[in-house]
């Protein structure tokens, strides 16, 4: 295709998904033909930012509002003071904000760095694209409107684009197959990311599982998990809040499904086959795992998320290689915008799978090729653990703990959902070897010991407050004066995570408890009931400096705590509602309301 102009792509992802959606958007710049990269923010050299014209820019919000790792050095540098406000006078662009409402720091990277270009004298060609993760259609609910938008604006400068592109098929890499009697060992791959002798990445930790136990009652409905790791190698460095990171495996009957429909269907795609990825693209480089010759079974294990659902790209794709005319044009349909509510019933509700698809589009599943894999799949993304133990008391240095729940539910589909990180975690055998990386987590507890903490943790939430209450007792300074912890579960026999280690902290005079057990009586009763229960408390320890910590699950726990807080303060300080909302929302402008959910 002629090239008619570059635009540039950069995007700030911290768990992958910022990353995937700009590539996506610079795959539909080829095909109009433009040039430019698709770049991580901080690999990009910023002193070509003032030569740019055009520029799309995909940034997530992590944290309490901070910006992905792989952008702040980007942003650094866009807040120095002596940059002329003409910086950027050339440069018209449009900011893409991936984001979850469920917190309240909501896109807050991407408003700021629209605010920030402006500033520097860019001009937005759109306003910020705000998406956002509670949507019925995910990101996709904005990002697809909005690239259509930024390209009907991109056409008042080059007339001449045509903005339907989805008759073409722009690959990122060459992909190709070596057919050699490679042996598959289907019980253990090496890690393709780190497992390698000239791996690079400086940040990852060889662990063993030191042990991999169940906290809940073998009749309950859930399988929560303490696992133990300890180092291999080095010892370890984290504090209370941090997080450990890891890259999950799908499970065998998954990859066995995938093969199965490629074997059914005659496609020569066998486990056993390596691949050789080359570059295609001058601007798309290969990452470096890829350049070594993986099996199938290898890519299919650890960089394919075979349980991810299908979104309506995949649909797009399978429009393409379709020849089936009544596949073909029901795959239009339900990657269409007229299609949504067909997509939504048929696979965000029911978390279909893209595996699950191809069972049921079988035509067009026989076309299928390694390129269009390669499209079909999104990668399996790290996933994050807020660290359930403190680093001194944790195995001498050398270990951590998680507190992981496997997550499995049910939907029209007559299989169970299952996790795909939270079930393979549960799976682990004690000797198991992973590689993990630590990070700072958003939480950030007082460095001064005497300021009084409010700890709200129900279930696996209880993880980060374990791992403070257990760094306190470890060096002396905790007491039940200070240190206070709602925790919440459905019975006190059968989910009352690390019930004896709490209660031996009371006993020993180190902590203050306070449980809701919702299904022992005939009246639910959770965390927030008891946060005005003992409102008393609460209200002494707000006016004493206390921090409120919120961890747990996104749904209602975090709205129904706010809530809880605000009525305590109301009855016990006589103020209105609306002073009493705006005094919680004041402790959260403050720092002294912190919420981390998933």
């Amino acid at each position: 295709m002629c090239q008619i102009g570059r635009l540039t792509v950069l995007y700030g992802s911290q768990t992958f998904t910022a990353q995937e959606i700009a590539e996506r958007i610079w795959r539909t710049t080829k095909a109009l033909g433009f040039r430019g990269p698709v770049q991580a923010m901080n690999e990009y050299p910023i002193s070509m930012l003032i030569h740019e014209e055009f520029a799309i820019f995909v940034c997530a919000t992590t944290g309490q509002g901070d910006e992905p790792d792989n952008m702040k050095k980007f942003w650094k540098f866009l807040l120095r003071k002596n940059l002329p406000a003409n910086s950027l006078i050339k440069l018209k662009f449009g900011v893409l904000g991936l984001g979850d409402s469920s917190y309240s720091e909501f896109n807050f990277v991407a408003k700021k760095l629209h605010k920030r270009l402006i500033q520097l004298g860019a001009r937005p060609l759109i306003d910020v694209g705000l998406c956002d993760y509670q949507h019925d259609l995910g990101h996709d609910g904005v990002v697809s409107p909005w690239i259509k938008e930024y390209f009907v604006r991109l056409k008042e400068y080059f007339p001449s684009i045509q903005t339907d592109v989805k008759s073409e098929f722009i690959p990122r890499w060459k992909v190709s197959m070596l057919k050699d009697k490679a042996d598959v060992k289907s019980g253990f791959c090496e890690d393709i990311y780190f497992g390698h002798e000239n791996s690079n990445n400086q940040e990852a930790l060889l662990l063993e599982v030191d042990s991999n136990v169940r906290t809940t009652d073998e009749s309950h409905f859930q399988d929560v998990r303490l696992i133990s790791f300890k180092s291999v190698s080095k010892c370890l460095t984290y504090k209370p809040g941090d997080v450990f990171n890891i890259r999950p495996r799908n499970s065998k009957e998954d990859i066995d499904d995938l093969f199965n429909i490629l074997e059914s269907n005659n496609i020569d795609i066998k486990p056993h086959y390596r691949l050789l990825v080359e570059e295609y693209h001058d601007d798309m480089p290969v990452p470096e795992f890829l350049c070594h010759p993986l099996t199938l079974y290898e890519v299919a294990e650890q960089y394919w998320d075979l349980r991810c659902y299908a979104t309506q790209y995949v649909f797009s794709i399978l429009a393409l290689v379709s020849q089936d005319k009544l596949e073909r044009d029901k795959c239009i349909e339900l990657s269409s915008p007229e299609g949504q509510e067909d997509w939504l019933n048929y696979c965000r509700r029911t978390k279909r799978t893209v595996i699950e698809v191809l069972q049921d589009f079988h035509r067009s599943a026989a076309r299928l090729t390694i390129q269009t894999l390669f499209e079909l799949f999104s990668i399996i993304k790290p996933r994050s653990f807020s660290i359930a133990s403190a680093c001194g008391a944790a195995a001498a240095g050398r270990g951590l703990q998680l507190l992981v729940a496997a997550v499995r539910y049910r939907t029209a589909l007559r299989r169970p959902r299952l996790g795909l990180a939270s079930n393979w975690l549960a799976a682990l055998p004690p000797g198991h070897k992973v590689y993990g990386w630590i990070k700072k987590g958003t939480f950030v507890f007082p460095d001064d010991a005497s300021v009084p903490h409010i700890m709200v943790g129900p279930g696996t939430g209880l993880a980060p407050f374990r791992s403070l209450l257990q760094e306190r007792v470890h060096y002396g300074t905790a007491s039940k004066d200070i240190m206070h912890l709602f925790f919440g579960c459905r019975y006190k026999e059968k989910d009352y995570h690390c019930r004896e280690e709490l209660e031996g902290m009371v006993g020993d005079g180190n902590l203050s408890l306070y449980c809701a057990f919702s299904r022992d009586q005939e009246d639910k009763i959770y965390v927030q009931h008891k946060i005005f229960e003992n409102r008393e408390t609460i209200w002494r320890l707000l006016n004493n400096n206390a921090h409120v910590f919120i961890s747990g699950n996104a749904k209602s726990m975090p709205d129904n705590v706010r809530e809880a807080l605000a009525d305590v303060i109301r009855v016990c300080s006589g103020t209105s509602a609306a002073a009493s909302s705006d005094a919680v929302r004041s402790l959260q402008e403050q720092g002294r309301l912190q919420v981390e959910t998933w």
